[in-house]
């Protein structure tokens, strides 16, 4: 189960007294910043969840390694310097589950998007849904933000369930938004407004 999570753009820098907390509780849930170490453990989740996970995310693909891995977390930390993005690894214990933040922050206008991804051994057991609230807590919170967008494909049904338990209400849908597997897909644009 995933919502788009991309890769930051370009944001606005963030004012010193504004930023959210490098560690998340959501119940038996901890969310921690990215580090260069979580790399191998992204690099297991992403192929353990192979062709499931790389249908939505066009980063992933089944022979994902370390190395890719710890490109990803560096790639997630780097952005959280530059204020671009805040996105966190998901763990139960040592055992990490998936990834969930916010990215194309623009504190101009007081949005972000909202992305998820949990790993095929974790999927149905609410991991997406408790780890995004506490995110969309946290940003409405610590950021200030007034605006969280979550845009899937549209046959992303898990994906699309999760912005639902979330309180997000469709805004409509986006044709041809996102290319996957070379075929351009409509996407499902949700928000969720403080």
């Amino acid at each position: 189960m995933m919502a788009r999570c991309g890769r930051p753009r370009k944001g606005v820098a963030y004012p010193q007294n504004m930023s959210m907390p490098s560690t998340l509780a959501a119940g038996d849930l901890r969310l921690r910043r990215y580090r260069l170490d979580h790399g191998p453990f992204v690099a297991a989740a992403v192929r353990e969840s192979g062709r499931h996970l790389a249908r939505y995310e066009t980063w992933a693909h089944p022979g994902f390694d370390d190395d890719e891995g710890r490109r990803h977390a560096s790639w997630w930390e780097q952005a959280w310097e530059a204020g671009t993005a805040r996105y966190y690894a998901i763990w139960r214990g040592d055992r990490y589950l998936g990834s969930v933040g916010i990215s194309g922050i623009d504190l101009e206008h007081k949005t972000a998007g909202l992305g998820y991804w949990v790993r095929a051994s974790g999927i149905g057991e609410g991991v997406a849904t408790a780890a995004a609230s506490a995110v969309v807590e946290a940003a409405f919170e610590d950021e200030g933000l007034q605006r969280i967008e979550v845009m899937t494909a549209v046959g992303n049904a898990a994906s699309r369930r999760v912005a639902e338990k979330l309180g997000a209400g469709l805004e409509g849908i986006l044709r041809k938004r996102q290319v996957l597997d070379g075929i351009p897909v409509d996407c499902a644009l949700y928000s969720i407004i403080r």
